[in-house]
């Protein structure tokens, strides 16, 4: 069964005459940003008065008050949660602007997912992804580090990123072992259903310094699969993997 495009997306990609969802986006961001300019300076000219870093129950929001316009994130959310919680919110403000969105995803979760796509293309332009990746070679969790650490995001939203642009074809995903490993989130295609992967290469990658590599069977139900895993243990009992077929 086809999946039902985001009204928000197609809406974009109409507005700038481009059918492919991600090209869009980039052409849509471009209209109003530049790939250097800061999420700070773009505040300003979507008409933010002022940024305010304060305890919240949640990760950020736009407000009004006595007369000015406000972004409100988390203080207690790490520097990357708090990075991409600002984008999300221009992300609002640049579709209010443009096609007279709110700037609330409360009641419209399209909006939601929509501004998350805007927001990783703020924070992480396709040009310089592309060129970045390129230049690193194959995948692998270690890269994934790098790349996330360049750009100032996450582990999961540069994964996410990588995988949304076709530059990494094989699974990626991060779990906490303690003992047993438990999915804390993955991206691209998973082989199996449960959120407890029982694999050697988890243990392994926590008892090792380098990376990992192992060829694993799992069962399926009436068969078994052939996977390759390449692990590396990030600290604390934190593992992250790329997941890919076994079979050449």
């Amino acid at each position: 069964m086809r999946s039902r495009q985001n009204p928000w997306l197609k809406r974009i990609s109409n507005s700038v005459g481009e059918a492919d969802c991600q090209k869009a986006i980039e052409i849509f961001v471009r209209t109003f940003c530049t790939p250097e300019q800061s999420l700070d300076s773009l505040c300003k000219h979507l008409g933010i008065d002022e940024i305010v870093r304060e305890p919240l129950p949640f990760d950020g929001g736009v407000y009004e008050l006595d007369g000015k316009r406000l972004i409100k994130l988390n203080s207690l959310a790490v520097p990357v949660r708090q990075a991409f919680s600002l984008a999300h919110e221009v992300s609002h403000l640049i579709l209010e602007r443009n096609l007279g969105a709110t700037v609330s995803c409360v009641e419209d979760e399209s909006l939601e997912r929509a501004c998350d796509r805007i927001a990783s293309e703020l924070l992480m332009p396709a040009g310089k992804v592309v060129a970045f990746a390129d230049a690193l070679g194959q995948q692998s969790p270690e890269k994934l580090s790098t790349i996330a650490k360049h750009f100032g995001v996450s582990l999961q939203t540069a994964a996410q990123r990588l995988y949304d642009l076709g530059l990494w074809k094989w699974g990626t995903g991060m779990w906490k072992c303690s003992p047993e490993a438990h999915e804390l989130w993955f991206v691209g295609k998973k082989p199996w259903n449960t959120k407890r992967p029982s694999f050697s290469a988890f243990d392994l990658a926590i008892e090792s310094k380098m990376p990992v590599c192992t060829k694993e069977r799992f069962s399926t139900g009436s068969y078994t699969e052939l996977i390759a895993l390449k692990a590396h243990h990030i600290g604390k009992n934190f593992v992250v993997a790329i997941v890919g077929s076994g079979r050449k």
